[in-house]
């Protein structure tokens, strides 16, 4: 799981760092939405889509966001 977040964001002692400060690239919202979606199916964990405040999207499993920092887009639920 650890690789699948790398791709949007890395956490560092000093919490997230934007992707573009990692060298990981950006991803389009068309792109979160897609990751979330094959993530939530393949570890059958909820996963949020977010766009952080430099503008740029992610995709976390939800018992890891944050909500000060990031505006929730949408929730992938497996099970629902």
């Amino acid at each position: 799981m650890s690789g699948s977040l790398r791709a949007c964001e890395v956490l560092s002692r000093g919490g997230w760092s934007s992707a573009s400060k990692t060298g990981a690239k950006q991803m389009s919202r068309k792109d979160a939405h897609a990751f979330a979606a094959s993530l939530a199916a393949t570890l059958m964990v909820s996963i949020v889509v977010f766009q952080a405040g430099d503008g740029t999207y992610g995709a976390v499993p939800a018992d890891e966001i944050d909500g000060d920092e990031v505006v929730i887009v949408s929730e992938y639920d497996p099970f629902g």
